[in-house]
Protein backbone atom coordinates (compact mmCIF):
# COMPACT_ATOMS: atom_id res chain seq x y z
CA UNK A 1 0.00 0.00 0.00
CA UNK A 2 2.97 2.32 0.32
CA UNK A 3 2.85 2.93 -3.43
CA UNK A 4 -0.44 4.77 -2.85
CA UNK A 5 1.12 7.40 -0.60
CA UNK A 6 1.26 10.06 -3.31
CA UNK A 7 -2.08 9.39 -5.06
CA UNK A 8 -4.76 12.07 -5.40
CA UNK A 9 -7.51 9.45 -5.16
CA UNK A 10 -7.68 5.76 -4.27
CA UNK A 11 -10.61 3.49 -5.18
CA UNK A 12 -10.85 0.37 -3.04
CA UNK A 13 -12.43 -2.68 -4.67
CA UNK A 14 -12.04 -5.58 -2.25
CA UNK A 15 -14.63 -8.23 -1.37
CA UNK A 16 -17.90 -6.89 0.12
CA UNK A 17 -17.04 -7.67 3.73
CA UNK A 18 -17.22 -4.91 6.32
CA UNK A 19 -14.27 -6.19 8.38
CA UNK A 20 -12.06 -6.36 5.30
CA UNK A 21 -13.07 -2.91 4.05
CA UNK A 22 -12.49 -1.38 7.49
CA UNK A 23 -9.02 -2.95 7.65
CA UNK A 24 -8.15 -1.60 4.19
CA UNK A 25 -9.39 1.90 5.06
CA UNK A 26 -7.45 1.90 8.32
CA UNK A 27 -4.32 1.19 6.27
CA UNK A 28 -5.24 3.76 3.59
CA UNK A 29 -5.73 6.38 6.30
CA UNK A 30 -2.23 5.67 7.52
CA UNK A 31 -0.38 5.72 4.18
CA UNK A 32 -2.25 8.13 1.89
CA UNK A 33 -1.76 11.87 1.75
CA UNK A 34 -4.00 13.86 4.09
CA UNK A 35 -5.76 15.48 1.11
CA UNK A 36 -6.27 12.24 -0.87
CA UNK A 37 -9.82 11.22 -1.73
CA UNK A 38 -10.53 7.69 -0.49
CA UNK A 39 -13.32 5.89 -2.32
CA UNK A 40 -14.99 2.64 -1.40
CA UNK A 41 -16.48 0.58 -4.19
CA UNK A 42 -19.47 -0.83 -2.35
CA UNK A 43 -23.01 -1.42 -3.45
CA UNK A 44 -24.64 -1.90 -0.07
CA UNK A 45 -22.29 -1.51 2.91
CA UNK A 46 -22.51 1.57 5.15
CA UNK A 47 -20.08 4.19 3.83
CA UNK A 48 -19.99 5.95 7.21
CA UNK A 49 -18.75 2.84 9.01
CA UNK A 50 -16.06 2.30 6.39
CA UNK A 51 -15.10 6.00 6.46
CA UNK A 52 -14.69 6.00 10.24
CA UNK A 53 -12.01 3.33 9.96
CA UNK A 54 -9.87 5.66 7.83
CA UNK A 55 -9.55 8.26 10.56
CA UNK A 56 -10.57 10.91 8.03
CA UNK A 57 -14.24 10.39 7.17
CA UNK A 58 -14.44 13.82 5.52
CA UNK A 59 -12.21 12.50 2.68
CA UNK A 60 -14.23 9.30 2.03
CA UNK A 61 -17.04 8.69 -0.47
CA UNK A 62 -18.77 5.60 -1.75
CA UNK A 63 -18.57 4.69 -5.41
CA UNK A 64 -20.68 2.23 -7.33
CA UNK A 65 -19.70 1.24 -10.83
CA UNK A 66 -22.62 -0.02 -12.89
CA UNK A 67 -22.16 -3.32 -14.65
CA UNK A 68 -20.97 -4.10 -17.17
CA UNK A 69 -18.72 -1.03 -17.04
CA UNK A 70 -17.70 -1.18 -20.69
CA UNK A 71 -21.37 -0.88 -21.74
CA UNK A 72 -22.71 1.27 -18.90
CA UNK A 73 -20.03 3.92 -18.22
CA UNK A 74 -21.81 5.32 -15.18
CA UNK A 75 -20.40 5.91 -11.71
CA UNK A 76 -22.61 6.69 -8.73
CA UNK A 77 -20.90 8.73 -6.00
CA UNK A 78 -22.37 8.45 -2.50
CA UNK A 79 -21.44 11.01 0.12
CA UNK A 80 -21.14 9.86 3.70
CA UNK A 81 -22.58 11.86 6.58
CA UNK A 82 -19.19 13.48 7.15
CA UNK A 83 -17.94 13.67 3.53
CA UNK A 84 -16.57 17.09 2.69
CA UNK A 85 -18.48 19.00 -0.01
CA UNK A 86 -15.11 19.59 -1.66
Amino acid sequence: LGDLSDCDAVIEAVFEGMDLKQAVFEQLGAVCRADALLCTNTSYLDVDVIAAASGRPERVVGTHFFSPAHIMPLLEVVRGAQSSPE
